[in-house]
């Protein structure tokens, strides 16, 4: 599975993120820099993908809803329908 990107704006704010999906044993997760902070998203129970901080020693808060775009984001590219802004 190869890098990809999304291109998006939320709250007004362009957003280019690399999205490197790591294949682990049983399931895919995909890895993404927001806002200098390394975040996994990794499917749950239902197999909808939640984020999870790869590092806590640098605190800080990223906005939950840009969390919640760029699931949502991974998820549509994965599934073909995403729209012609994410490449």
């Amino acid at each position: 599975m190869e890098n990809f990107l999304l291109k998006f704006q939320h709250n007004g704010q362009p957003h280019i993120l690399e999205v490197r999906p790591w294949v682990q044993q049983y399931k895919a997760v995909y890895k993404v820099k927001i806002e200098q902070h390394d975040i996994t998203f990794e499917p749950d129970e239902e197999g909808t993908l939640r984020a999870v901080g790869d590092s806590h020693k640098d605190p800080g808060h990223i906005d939950a809803g840009l969390l919640e775009n760029v699931a949502r984001r991974i998820e549509e590219h994965l599934a073909g329908t995403d729209t012609p802004e994410n490449t």
